[in-house]
């Protein structure tokens, strides 16, 4: 999900957010914030990685639909193919 990472990121520098900023605003710790931006969902609950990304979109203005469609795409790839982490 490198594709979510670099689209939060890019938006937050673009803004002139820290990670810090951003896990004060949503009460997110920047242990998983920064998990999202390097594409490493998985190292983040799975109960909690969707709302995480709407929160963390939400905040940053960006279109949710296209993120969605990309986690949940590479939530599929990744139960059809668990050798691929």
């Amino acid at each position: 999900m490198k594709d979510i990472g670099r689209i939060l990121r890019e938006q937050r520098v673009a803004i002139g957010l820290e990670i810090g900023d951003i896990a004060k605003k949503t009460c997110i710790s920047s242990r998983y914030l920064c998990a999202m931006e390097e594409g490493r969902f998985q190292s983040i609950p799975r109960v909690y990685g969707k709302g995480y990304l709407k929160i963390y979109a939400d905040l940053l203005h960006l279109d949710l639909k296209p993120l969605l469609a990309m986690y949940e795409k590479d939530r599929q790839d990744r139960i059809a193919s668990p050798q691929a982490v």
